[in-house]
């Protein structure tokens, strides 16, 4: 795994902790159920005991932070390439006019679960659309990936 700088390491360490509800220093296989059921995934006990197992390199039946940090690290701050960002982006421009619009993201949202009143998604598109003209283009689309 390649070296993590002191700030990606305290977002690790930052998630870690929402985590560990009970501040012992360990997740937990019943924390690990909790968070996966918060995160709306729904998952068998033997599918979360594989979860644990997975992460859980010294077999102390629970995950430590150096455990979490080397599960996390690489997914957490994979870089991605070129293809995949316009692969996702695609997704998101489902009329294919090289714009994602209020619209389309209200649209993607939705099918993701996630419902934003206008004023939500009128903050996301300001927050993205660097040149202010409403939309989001593929550069600043590719500026969530930095």
């Amino acid at each position: 795994m390649a070296k993590l700088t002191p700030s990606q390491e305290q977002e690790l360490r930052d998630a870690f902790n929402l985590f560990d509800r009970d501040h012992s220093g360990k997740i937990t296989k019943s924390e690990l159920r909790k968070l996966l059921r918060a995160l709306n995934v729904k998952a068998t006990d033997s599918e979360v005991q594989r979860l644990l197992h997975r992460m859980d390199t010294d077999n102390s039946g629970d995950i430590d932070f150096n455990e979490f940090k080397n599960a996390m690290a690489r997914p957490f701050f994979k870089k991605y390439s070129r293809t995949e960002v316009m692969d996702a982006f695609k997704k998101f421009d489902v009329d294919g006019n090289g714009f994602i619009s209020s619209k389309e993201l209200e649209n993607i949202m939705s099918r993701m679960g996630k419902h934003l009143s206008q004023k939500e998604l009128q903050a996301t598109i300001s927050s993205l659309d660097l040149n202010k003209d409403g939309k989001i283009s593929f550069d600043e689309f590719c500026a969530l990936f930095d």
